[in-house]
């Protein structure tokens, strides 16, 4: 018996999301490439046990309560009521289902896919919210505060803003009228928020701030470069697949849009932001030790401005899209050096990014947002939106600044509330950080017992780094110089300010009339 044209959509469709979810696994695990590259080479390890650990705990969180929170279908405005633990999940009775109301009208509801598709889609959505957050607390956060971070994260806070957004009934999306189609607020906002909150409790790296401002340099450009490689492949997949479905004229047109706004708008912030951080630093003539981190910053502006553009990127034109990835490139210059300015340690600019990009990116909804839309059947729809750029006297589109400015407040207050609440009861119970010799020696050892890489970077007697750049000797007159093994530096690079390991050899800057000097010190303030 040929299958009928229902049956050929609802294959399609959730091959569709099955495809979208698989890539969305994979952009998690770019995230923490960019993590674990972007940090020194003796926390390596931790950051990717970090991701293992999110993913399990995230994943039996989301099954207990997240998606019946997110879409356990009810007339709640405030949360979903079934399928605790999958209860009664894909019953013939209930089949399919699921809400999945199109992003781009919440009227329309699709209601083809199979659930336990649409239950890993969403899931991977959970675990991706709190893998990136997760990565600011690199170098120092304690295996506890990752577990009970992630349960809190993708099984409570994350869940109950995708069904005020993308529920049947979720007040945000189907009362107020917002719309967040990729999830720059709801998913990369969110992020944002908890990563900064996370940041601020747990304090500054050993040697970041104090004596002086210094940059800690990660031990691997190759690995942060192929963990960008998979987080931009992901954003084309997740943006351009916002609506949930392909079928049709008018979405296959929107899933274009989507590839190709995503792609302007990463290059565009790129771009802006590599010449933005050129002009600063010729009128600033800043040291060049600051100029090492310029590869780490242009991927991340390359990221902030595809977060910017999911809010919106299949509902853009594409020069809408280069114009939202400039502005996003300057969001992110801005709260990079703000949160630098502030003392806000965050290894690999998580909050700088997930902020700027996302906070930017749902403002730019109803301001660059086409009028044209789809209609149940796939078809295309004139007029059926307002926005400023298209409708400037219309006030329905001005309304829209007013949606998205609730978007932003409520996301920003709800993740920051428990994530603080989180943070502050993990350092009541002394569960949050790492002491300063874990995190000078080596995480990876002293929490894991055994490194990312050989052994033999390591000092057998006192656990300290011996390769690379060290610290030495020199003696006034003879040119001569040996080795100071007693000091920790970072294997590629990293400098931990020499005031402190004078202190910790009980002297001032010199041992028995020699100078102590790092080789990096001509790169140095």
């Amino acid at each position: 018996m040929a299958a009928t044209n229902e049956q050929l959509q609802q294959a399609v469709e959730s091959f569709f999301l099955l495809f979208n979810g698989v890539v969305v696994f994979l952009m998690s695990f770019g995230y923490t490439l960019i993590e674990s590259g972007g940090v020194r080479s003796q926390n390596a390890g931790h950051s990717l046990f970090k991701t293992l650990l999110i993913f399990i705990t995230s994943a039996l969180a989301y099954w207990i309560a997240g998606y019946a929170f997110a879409f356990g279908g009810s007339p709640n405005v405030l949360l979903g009521t079934r399928f605790w633990a999958s209860e009664r999940f894909g019953a013939r009775d209930l089949y399919p289902g699921v809400e999945n109301y199109t992003n781009s009208n919440n009227v329309l509801k699709l209601n083809n896919q199979d659930p336990y598709i649409h239950y890993f889609y969403n899931y991977m959505l959970a675990f991706l919210v709190t893998n990136i957050g997760a990565s600011a607390f690199a170098e120092r956060c304690r295996v506890p505060a990752y577990i009970l971070f992630s349960i809190v994260m993708s099984g409570f806070v994350y869940p109950f803003l995708a069904h005020w957004m993308w529920g049947t009934n979720g007040w945000l999306g189907a009362i107020v009228g917002a719309r967040d189609y990729g999830g720059s607020a709801i998913i990369y906002l969110t992020a944002g928020v908890a990563a900064l909150i996370g940041t601020i409790f747990l304090g500054p790296r050993f040697g970041r701030f104090e004596p002086r401002t210094l940059p800690l340099f990660g031990h691997s450009i190759p690995v942060t470069s192929v963990g960008a490689i998979l987080v931009a492949f992901g954003f084309f997949v997740l943006n351009s697949g916002a609506d949930h479905r392909i079928t049709g004229k008018a979405y296959g047109d929107r899933v274009g849009h989507g590839l190709v706004n995503t792609l302007l708008s990463g290059a565009a912030s790129g771009a802006t932001y590599y010449l933005l951080q050129r002009v600063i630093e010729s009128m600033g003539q800043e040291p060049r030790h600051l100029k090492r981190r310029v590869f780490l910053s242009t991927v991340n502006s390359i990221l902030a401005g595809m977060v910017a553009v999911a809010g919106g990127a299949v509902a853009y034109n594409p020069w809408s899209a280069v114009l939202i990835g400039a502005i996003a490139a300057l969001s992110f210059l801005i709260w990079s050096k703000l949160l630098i300015r502030l003392q806000v340690d965050d290894p690999v600019e998580t909050a700088a990014v997930h902020i700027g990009g996302g906070l930017w990116g749902i403002f730019a909804v109803p301001i660059f947002r086409r009028t044209v839309g789809p209609n149940i059947h796939g078809g295309f729809v004139e007029d059926v939106f307002n926005s400023i750029i298209y409708r400037f006297s219309v006030g329905e589109s001005w309304r829209g600044l007013l949606n998205s400015l609730c978007t932003a407040a409520v996301v920003m207050a709800w993740t920051a509330v428990f994530i603080a609440l989180l943070f502050l009861l993990l350092k009541l119970l002394n569960l949050l950080k790492v002491s300063k010799e874990e995190e000078l020696r080596g995480i990876d050892l002293f929490q894991h017992g055994e490194p990312a890489y050989a052994l033999r970077i390591y000092c057998a007697a006192c656990g300290e780094q011996l390769q690379g750049k060290t610290i030495e000797q020199e003696t006034p007159g003879t040119g001569g110089r040996t080795n100071f093994p007693t000091i920790v530096t970072d294997a590629e690079g990293a400098i931990v300010p020499i005031e402190y390991f004078s202190e910790r050899n009980g002297s001032s800057g010199n041992i028995n009339g020699t100078k102590v000097k790092s080789l990096n010190e001509e790169n140095r303030v």
